[in-house]
This record gives C-alpha cells, structure tokens and sequence, in this order.
C-alpha cells in the first residue's frame, strides 16, 4: 500500500494534514486525560466524550479505512461487542417484548460505538502515561469532591455526584485506584520529586470517594490488589512503592471505618445480619409451602418471630416487656405448627402502641390481611382512616383488617394500660409477613436472583426477552413464587443471570466473550518485560476482574455510563497494545 501523496501542491497538502493530525491529537489526548473526572462530575460527559470520539473514528474510518486499523486481536473485541448486541436484539424480536426492552437495546447500542472508538485511539494513540495521569487525577478529583460533599453534609449520605447512583460512583472510583496501582511504577519511573507523593494523594482520593460511595460491590476488587502487589504481576513496583500502597490502603479504610457518619462500619455489619435473616424468612415460607395444608399460612417460628418484633418499632411503654414466648392456648387454633407468639405487656396506666412490618400485595389496590391475637387491644392498618378493630378476648382469634386507601406497608398495635397483647401474623400469600426479613439490599438482590433463575429456567435458550425481566418477575409474585416487594425492579441485580434470564444460554455466552476475550489479550500483555506495555496489560485485566465483579451484584452493563467507559477503555487498551506490537509513523497518511 502507497503511503505517500503526490499532488501539485504536495506540500501544502501535507501540511494541513500534518496540522489537523496534531490537532486532532491533541483532542483524542485531552478527552483522555479529563474523562475520568468528566465522567463523575459532568452531566452526560461521558456522552459528550464519547460523541467526540465517534466523530474522530469516523473520520479515520473515511480517510484509511477501518480494514487498515483493524488486526485479528482487535477485529476479535469488536465482533465479541457486536454479537452482545446481536443476541439482544434477536431475544427481543422472539421473546416477550416491552418498552424496557426497547430502551434497553438503546443503550445496547453503545457496544458497538466501539469500532469508531478504536479507530480514533489507534489513528491518534495516546502515551500509556497520559491513560494513566488521566486515571489518577480522576481518582484524586473524586476523592477531594467527594470527602468535601461528606464533611458538609448534616446527616450520613452516599455519595453520587452527578452519576445519580453511588454503586455506580462506587465501581468506577474502584476502577480507578486499580488502574493507578497499574500504572504506578511506569508513573513513578519519572524521577520528579513530586511524582510519587502525589500518586500516593490520588490513591488515598480514590479510595476515600470509594469507601464514602457505601458500596460495597465496589470494595470487593480491592482485594486483588494483593495479588496485583504481592506476586509477579506487580511488575516494576518497588519494595517501597508496595508499602506505601498498603500504608494508604490501610489508614483510609482504617479511618472512614471508625468514623461513625460514614457508614462504613455499618454497611460492613449490615451484610451479615441481612443474609441471617433473609435465609430465616426463606425458612419460614418453606415450612408454609411444603408442611401440610392446615398449617400453610402461620408464622409462628421463633427465631422469625425475634427478628420481626426487632425491626418493628415499639413504644418505650412496650419495649422493656416485648418478647417472644411460647403460649399453650396457641395449640387450639388448628393454624399453627408451633406455639410462639409475640407478647407485647402494657404496665403504664396510658395506652400504648406497636407497628409491624408487612409486605403489602401487588394484587388490586385493595389490602386485606389476618392476624391472630389475643389480649385487649386494637389493631389497624398504619394510616388507615378507619378506627382498626378492637378486641378483647382470651382465646386466640382471627382477625381480618381491609384497607383501600393505604399501601399497608404497616400493621399498628394498641395495648390497653396494665393489659397484654399475644401476636402471631398469617401469611396469606406469598412472603406477606414472613419475607419483611429480606426486605433489605441484601435480600432483595437474593430474591430477584431466584426470579431470575426460575426464568431462565423456563426459557434456557434465548430467555423471556430483552427488557421483559419485570413483566415476568410480576407473574411469578402473582402466582406466589417470589416475593411482592421485587416487583418494582426492572433488572435483577446481577448481569450474569440477566443475561441468562432475559436472553438465555446466547446471552450469557455473549456476555462472557465480551469479558474474557479482552482478560485474555490483556493478560498476555502482562508478561511483556517492557514497562508500559505491561501496565497497560494490567491495568486492562484489572478493569475486567472489576467489571466482572460489579456484576455479581448490580446490572452494570444496563447503565449507560458504565458500558461508556468499558467500551473507551476496552478500546483503549487494544490500540496502545495494538501500536506497541506494529507502530505507525504518523507522519505518513494512509491512501
């Protein structure tokens, strides 16, 4: 292929080529050094950097072509992004068809914007230390930004920024502080005095605004960096560069954690007790669907019953005398497998009152819902504009509460002065009383995932359609397969049974391709001996392992912005390692 251009005005010719190249250098350059920061702090930047970036690959698609630029590795990325979009749009057409689906595909789109995207990095690569600076100062800009949002803030808040979610705040922050360690020793390697005290500073930014975000999916890849400093992988990072590393590591979480308005130490904590007592209701509901017919609705377990009363709010009148107990008289009532029930004792000489949690139906607007008690008291739908019903009785009984008017998220209690109240909730569908307990991040992620499964289930090859994870979700609640409080979600939290769910075996496949493909090219770039060719293999397989791991807990590639920034960074990665392996003279234009 001629690489020249011979024209009567060559000269001229070559110098606004020469000019706008530069030009267009400089731009490819600056978008990504500002991206990071851009992404987090501007409204739609990462729209607005990738929409330059197309322009860009457009325009090298016209002038070279795109055969020229495209090698087999490269070639490989983007058919593995295209399929991904293939394959949901074919579960689309075939599968069940809704208007989520429909936006969905539209951000589907985006895979495939990274043809031009590549073009754009591998026409007018930037050094490997400018991805990296970029990374860095997006960190440290996080960080600062963010710790001002928290020490300025009157009660615990997670911070967002302009993302308008803290996971995805979280995940990229975390993406970030890994990309730095990547690329530390090839950033330290500059000899400038300042140059690593102010990596340590964009570490601990990062790590701050990660910590500070409250997700703690984003904290889980921080535990590669071990294996990034403690094998070979850590490359050309210095004995004392690792220290440091650990030192930030160390003292930032050491800090937040202690400090009580971040939440830190409390989202920590959270995650065992909400996994406790999502298996004890999901143990409760079993005992109801599988026990004999007489015993199906009542949710009388003990260790259920002591985590109910706990997250119910009790007046101070109440408090001190509320437990669980075993009650004799409850063997009457033919309902029971058990004899536990809530007593709620009164010794004041005023009226005192309880609210319980409940997990109001999807069905109708109308909520129904029975209890047995026992007692003197009054019981009634929190809100409800009807006075409740009152009762006063020594022997258990049914008592039926309607609403029209309320969301019945609430079951209020008033105790007469010096009397006792015994409770014990009826479920009378699916999870009304017993799944409260799941009713947390934790457990809802747990029970979309069965939804999740129970589809895929049903539809293995191309799933139930792209976008139709909620229409179908909402007919399992209905049969009484998964709990109500699911239904408002039109994704289940976790890309890998998304893509089994809505587009099958083909989807998850798909799904994987576009994860490992770029894990494998990128690791073999790990083992070259030269530095920048090693940071950026390794930076890339750390962006992949962190990607890899958001999914387990958040749909992350149904977010706009996150499969913006895998897709620039993906492209990225290949055209510096792609430049590396056959460099171009830029001087030259390709005819």
């Amino acid at each position: 292929m001629n690489n020249s251009v011979r024209t009567d005005n060559g000269k001229t010719t070559n110098s606004i080529s020469a000019r706008s190249d530069g030009f267009l250098r400089l731009i490819v350059t600056l978008l990504v050094l500002a991206f990071p920061a851009v992404t987090l702090y501007i409204n739609h930047g990462d729209s607005y950097t990738l929409g330059l970036l197309i322009l860009i690959g457009i325009w090298v698609w016209i002038r070279d072509s795109a055969r020229f630029w495209l090698n087999r590795d490269s070639g490989t990325l983007c058919l593995a992004f295209v399929l991904l979009f293939a394959v949901a749009v074919l579960s689309y057409v075939i599968g069940y068809q809704t208007e989520d689906g429909f936006h969905f595909l539209g951000r589907y789109l985006r895979f495939l914007l990274i043809v031009p995207v590549y073009l754009a990095f591998r026409r007018y690569t930037p050094t490997a230390k400018t991805i990296f600076i970029g990374l860095a100062l997006g960190a440290l800009t996080a960080g600062v930004l963010a710790s001002l949002e928290f020490i300025h803030a009157h009660e615990p808040v997670r911070i967002q920024a302009t993302t308008d979610l803290s996971i995805i705040f979280g995940d990229l922050t975390t993406t970030m502080v890994l990309c730095t360690v990547a690329g530390f020793g090839l950033m330290a390697a500059s000899r400038r005095n300042w140059s690593v005290p102010l990596l340590i500073l964009c570490l601990a930014g990062g790590v701050a605004a990660t910590l500070l975000s409250g997700t703690r999916g984003a904290w889980i890849p921080m535990l590669l960096l071990p294996l990034l400093l403690m094998t070979p992988f850590g490359g050309f990072l210095k004995r004392r560069y690792i220290i440091a590393i650990v030192l930030v590591l160390v003292s930032v979480f050491s800090s937040l954690y202690f400090i009580a308005s971040s939440g830190t130490q409390e989202r920590i904590a959270d995650i065992t007790s909400n996994l406790r007592n999502y298996f004890i209701g999901l143990e409760t509901t079993k005992r109801q669907v599988h026990g004999r017919a007489v015993y199906t609705y009542c949710d009388n377990e003990a260790a259920f019953l002591n985590v109910w009363m706990s997250k119910g709010y009790l007046s101070p009148k109440l408090n001190r005398n509320a437990t669980v107990v075993t009650d004799p008289h409850l063997s009457q009532m033919r309902s029971c497998i058990a004899n536990n029930v809530v007593r709620l004792q009164n010794d004041s000489n005023s009226v005192a009152a309880a609210v319980f949690n409940r997990i109001p139906s999807q069905v109708g607007r109308q909520q129904t819902t029975e209890l047995l008690v026992r007692g003197k008291g009054k019981i009634y739908f929190t809100g409800a504009e009807q006075r409740g019903v009152s009762f006063d009785t020594s022997n258990y009984q049914r008592v039926m509460l309607i609403a029209s008017s309320v969301s019945g998220r609430a079951i209020g209690f008033d105790v007469q002065p010096d009397a006792s109240v015994w409770i014990v909730p009826l479920d009378g569908y699916f999870g009304e009383y017993s799944m409260t307990l799941a009713n947390t991040s934790v457990g809802q992620r747990f029970e979309m995932w069965r939804a999740a499964l129970r589809l895929f289930l049903q539809h293995p090859f191309l799933g139930v359609g792209t976008g139709a994870y909620q229409a179908k979700t909402n007919e399992l609640i209905h049969s009484g397969q998964v709990a109500p409080f699911i239904g408002a979600y039109d994704h289940p939290h976790n890309d890998y049974l998304d893509a089994l769910s809505s587009r099958g075996i083909l989807g998850f496949a798909a799904l994987l391709a576009v994860l490992l493909i770029p894990a494998g090219r990128c690791l073999r770039a790990t083992r070259s001996p030269e530095r920048a060719r090693h940071a950026i293999g390794l930076a890339g397989v750390l962006t992949v392992a962190s990607f890899a791991i958001y999914a387990l807990t958040d749909t992350i590639f149904l977010h706009s912005m996150m499969i913006t920034w895998y897709v620039i960074y993906m492209a990225l990665f290949y055209a510096l390692l792609d430049a590396k392996a056959a460099p171009y003279t830029n001087s030259k234009r390709i005819q």
